[in-house]
């Protein structure tokens, strides 16, 4: 572009000028009649087009013309001129300035597409990120869910033992509860069967003891009349050896009715440690089922908190898929924003390569 200082119609005019002088207007004389301002790149091309319209314009008027009306005429052709060239060169610096406008704006709308495709880029990193971290929290939910179902098994495992081992206390209960009606009824047996036979010891004791007091009496009565039964004295010393050995069987079946006795109490010994043993397998049962009860407590906390996991999971990835969606969209209007900006600048680009043409 030409300097602001410097116009066509300034050149034309000191072209004029030299060639009423009859000298011949170049670019160093034009500049130097222009007060040696303005650069010789910028008058030639100005010069040479006023010589072009000054080859263009009417021959000078055959001879009989005034010179004062032929320079009349040439001053209103050279104010007409300068007047348009002006008008010309006002028209051409605004279309300058409008251009320099224009390039401004297109400089301005690549400097905001390149802040967009930035953006854009941005956008597409967190997109990249978001889609990353919603494949973490789902491959966090599948171990969740994974662990879950096996914490339910483990679960259903637990509840398994602990009916199991409920049944068989149940079990060990009524084996406990039949062995000690088992133990009343012989103790209950026993009990009788004793007093049956501390009964009949005593009534053969009784018997026995009667007996004898009839043998003394008849011993006394026999030694009163001992000079009298002489002859029976033989046969009343062998009754009374036979009743000897009666007396002597009598104690022995009396010390068979004691060792009875003592074996049914050992018997009763036996069922008895038998009973504590069954107290005590009662007893370990019932630690091992609180044991149980507590493990399947803990499970069944351990599953809650799993869930709990699951499902805080199950949110993040809500939320993380929602995030995207907004994402998704708000690239979408981006992206709608670029193009229109670059439908913009196209128009603009083929708006300015109109004038050029």
């Amino acid at each position: 572009m030409a300097r602001a200082g410097i116009l066509y119609s300034h050149v034309a005019a000191a072209a004029a000028g030299l060639a009423a002088d009859n000298k011949n207007p170049t670019v160093d004389t034009v500049r130097e009649a222009l007060g040696g301002t303005g650069s010789k790149s910028t008058i030639a091309p100005m010069l040479k087009r006023w010589k072009e319209e000054h080859q263009q314009a009417p021959s000078p008027a055959a001879p009989g013309v005034p010179p004062s009306l032929l320079q009349a005429v040439k001053g209103v052709y050279e104010s007409i001129k300068t007047d348009f060239q002006q008008n010309l060169d006002v028209e051409k610096l605004a279309h300058a300035a409008g251009l320099e406008q224009l390039a401004d704006e297109l400089q301005q709308s690549r400097t905001e597409q390149a802040a967009l495709e930035q953006r854009v880029k941005a956008l597409e990193t967190d997109l990249d990120s978001a889609n990353t971290t919603i494949a973490q929290a789902h491959h966090a939910n599948h171990l969740l869910t994974v662990d879950l179902a096996g914490a339910r098994s483990e679960q259903a495992g637990l509840q398994q033992r602990l009916a199991d081992r409920a049944a068989e206390v149940a079990s060990l209960n009524a084996q406990l509860t039949q062995a000690r009606a088992q133990f009343d009824h012989y103790h209950e047996a026993s009990a009788a069967q004793r007093a049956e036979e501390r009964q009949g010891f005593e009534q053969r004791a009784a018997l026995v003891d009667r007996e004898l007091v009839t043998l003394r009496q008849q011993l006394l009565h026999h030694k009163g009349q001992a000079a009298q039964l002489a002859g029976q004295l033989s046969q009343a010393g062998a009754e009374n050896a036979r009743l000897h050995q009666v007396a002597e069987a009598a104690h022995s079946e009396a010390a068979r009715e004691r060792t009875g006795s003592e074996r049914a109490a050992f018997q009763v010994a036996a069922l008895s440690a038998q009973l504590d043993k069954l107290q005590a397998g009662h007893d370990a049962m019932r630690a091992e089922l609180s044991d149980c009860k507590i493990a399947l407590a803990v499970r069944a906390r351990e599953s809650e908190i799993a869930a709990s996991r699951l499902a805080s999971a199950e949110s993040e990835a809500h939320t993380g898929a929602q995030e995207k969606h907004a994402l998704m969209r708000q690239l979408t209007v981006l992206e709608t924003e670029l193009r229109q900006e670059r439908d913009l600048a196209r128009q603009r680009k083929e708006e300015e390569g109109k004038p050029e043409r």
